[in-house]
């Protein structure tokens, strides 16, 4: 399976990895803070995209994982990172 569109942002990912569909306000250091949060927790991007509506605006960042991760994960997310809208897991068996 290769998904090449979500919520008409064009994006690839395999599914083949757990993988987080995360919208977000685009604004400066969320790549940043998200990468250094996965981290801290031992947890390795194996491939990260971002794409936004338009500056400062509506934007989405898919992140391939080498880690199966727990729902309790995405609210960790959530609270330290308050601008996250939603997040999606992809989890794959």
């Amino acid at each position: 399976m290769e998904v090449q569109e979500f919520d008409e942002y064009p994006f690839k990912f395999s599914g083949e990895r757990p993988t987080l569909v995360i919208r977000h306000s685009d604004q400066k250091g969320v790549i940043a803070e998200l990468s250094d949060i996965l981290y801290q927790k031992g947890i390795n991007i194996a491939r990260m995209a971002n794409e936004r509506s338009k500056i400062n605006g509506a934007a989405i960042t898919v992140c391939e994982i080498d880690n199966i991760i727990e729902d309790t994960f995405l609210s960790l997310l959530k609270r330290e990172i308050p601008i996250i809208d939603e997040i999606v897991l992809v989890q794959t068996k």
